[in-house]
């Protein structure tokens, strides 16, 4: 029978037991990119079903959650000059951990973006198009909207 293992949090001046089996052990519940201060967690060794001594687990921060995309609410849009557009992106996974990004317009002759605010120039020529894109922060995922200059109504 494989030696196994337990591990407890500490919970006030209590430690209550959270995980238990072979090598390796997930410990769940702990925010993404949390430093954990050595002896918030211990751990056992169980051998022959007699259970080893509590020793404090070194501090350690937890992994972030990446982000694995980037979409827009619009990939298309056309806005009158002089118009503005408010672009809004959805970062996935919901929870991970830097959302940030950084906006750009490939023709900031036809209009200029910040924040997500797009605002078309006045002189803008109607016809003329630009792309605006969202760059996540952490790894370099692009969202695209093609903004399309139209005539005031």
């Amino acid at each position: 029978m494989p030696d196994t293992f337990k591990i407890y949090k500490k919970n006030g001046t209590e430690f209550t037991k959270v995980a238990e089996g072979e090598s390796p052990l997930s410990i769940t519940g702990i925010a993404a990119n949390t430093q954990v201060a050595k002896g918030d967690y211990q751990a056992t060794r169980v051998v022959g079903g007699q259970e080893s001594v509590k020793v404090d687990i070194p501090a350690f921060t937890t992994l972030p959650i990446s982000v694995t995309g980037v979409t827009l609410d619009k990939t298309t849009a056309e806005v009158e000059q002089g118009g503005t557009l408010k672009l809004t992106p959805t970062v996935t996974p919901a929870n991970a951990t830097d959302k940030t990004g950084s906006w750009n317009s490939s023709n900031t002759a036809v209009a200029t973006v910040s924040g997500g605010n797009v605002t078309v120039k006045t002189d803008a020529e109607v016809g003329g198009t630009t792309e605006v894109s969202f760059t996540t922060t952490d790894g370099g995922k692009v969202a695209k909207c093609t903004v399309t200059v139209v005539s005031p109504s």
